[in-house]
């Protein structure tokens, strides 16, 4: 019988970098390395998400919807993850509202939602700017 050969990547393939931004509870973007065609143009983000479960669920979700990206979008060769935070207000889970926020906004600019995220958003306008959310999605979109 032949020996069967090892190989091993060059490059990592995934790396994690531990920032102050980094909690348990927060929301994520996920970018492709080219930008995806919507309704209303074209955004890098594939994905808004959130930590509910704990704090290893960027790095998990990114390889999830990586593997989903890979395979059905052409020309993806890379997956960002971009973490987005806001301040704490007691009693309210913020980095909920926050999710629902900028995928309302996602889906006001682009008319429809991000390529793997289902649910819609809320506006919850009484808790976030406007210009503030549509300055994530912007800066993260083109």
């Amino acid at each position: 019988m032949a020996v069967l050969r090892i190989k091993s990547s060059k490059k990592p393939l995934l790396t994690v970098v531990r920032s102050k931004q980094w909690t348990e509870k927060m929301v994520y973007l996920l970018l492709a390395n080219k930008a995806y065609k919507y309704k209303n143009g074209r955004s890098r983000i594939v994905y808004i998400g959130t930590t509910a479960q704990g704090a290893g669920r960027p790095a998990a979700s990114a390889v999830n919807k990586a593997s989903d990206a890979f395979g059905k979008l052409h020309g993806v060769k890379k997956i960002e993850v971009y973490i987005v935070t806001c301040s704490r207000r007691k009693a309210l889970q913020s980095w909920l509202y926050l999710e629902s926020a900028l995928l309302y906004t996602f889906r006001k600019e682009y008319f429809e939602l991000p390529k793997y995220n289902k649910q819609r958003g809320r506006s919850h306008s009484d808790l976030f700017k406007r210009s503030a959310l549509e300055k994530v999605i912007l800066q993260f979109g083109s």
